[in-house]
């Protein structure tokens, strides 16, 4: 039983590696030029995933405060 928790574990890991999505956490995570939090990143028609328009620079807890 072990082994098959064990294989299914590293199943569900090797599904999720390298998808291309923006990088981020629940506690640090990315935002949109409009300043949204951005959760996941979605394939466009041809089923590719494009350079992520999601940073952390765009989320304003990220930015300088204004003087």
């Amino acid at each position: 039983m072990k082994a098959v928790a064990a294989i299914g574990m590293i199943v569900l890991l090797a599904g999720c590696a390298s998808r291309g999505e923006p990088e981020g956490s629940f506690f640090d995570p990315v935002c949109m030029p409009d300043g949204s939090v951005s959760w996941r990143q979605l394939a466009n028609d041809k089923g590719e995933y494009t350079k992520p328009l999601a940073t952390r620079e765009n989320c304003s807890w990220n930015k300088p405060a204004a003087k």
